[in-house]
C-alpha cells in the first residue's frame, strides 16, 4: 500500500500533477479526495458507512465494509498513479541528462575530427601536378 507520505504529501501530489499538465480543477478534485479519504472517507455527499448505515442486517454490515474497502482501493490507486508519474518523471530527467551528455561528447568528438581534417587539408598542396612529399608511401603506385 502506498501512503500519502510516499509521494511527498499533498504538495508532492500537486507538484507531480502540475508537472504533467493536469488541469488545476482536476488537481483540486484529487487533492480534496485524498484529504477526505485520509481522514476516514468523509467524501462530499457521502457519509462513511459505519455501524448500521446500510441497515441492521449482517449483509448490510458486509456491504458497509466492502464500500469502505473500495474507497481505500481508489485512494491507494490514485497514490500509486502519482508515484508512477513521479518515477517516470525522474527516469525522463535522468535520460535527458544522459542523452545531453552523450550528445555533448559526440559534438566534441565531431569538432575534434573536423579540426584534424581541416589541419590535414591546410597542409595539402593545392597544386595537383606536384607529386606527394613521400612518393614511397604505402598504397602509392610508385
Amino acid at each position: 500500500m502506498v501512503l500519502l507520505a510516499d509521494v511527498g504529501g499533498i504538495s508532492g501530489v500537486r507538484s507531480t500533477l502540475t508537472s504533467v499538465k493536469v488541469p488545476p480543477d482536476v488537481i483540486e478534485q484529487i487533492v480534496r479526495f485524498l484529504n477526505r479519504t485520509a481522514g476516514g472517507f468523509d467524501l462530499e455527499g457521502f457519509t462513511s458507512p459505519k455501524g448500521d448505515w446500510f441497515g441492521g442486517s449482517g449483509s448490510a454490515a458486509v456491504l458497509g465494509i466492502h464500500t469502505e474497502k473500495a474507497h481505500a482501493k481508489i485512494s491507494n490507486a490514485l497514490l500509486e498513479a502519482i508515484l508512477g508519474i513521479q518515477v517516470a518523471t525522474d527516469a525522463i530527467t535522468i535520460f535527458d541528462k544522459e542523452f545531453s551528455a552523450a550528445d555533448a561528447d559526440a559534438e566534441a568528438a565531431t569538432q575534434a575530427l573536423l579540426a584534424r581534417t581541416q589541419a590535414a587539408v591546410d597542409q595539402m598542396d593545392g597544386d595537383r601536378n606536384t607529386p606527394p612529399a613521400h612518393s614511397h608511401a604505402p598504397g602509392s603506385d610508385q
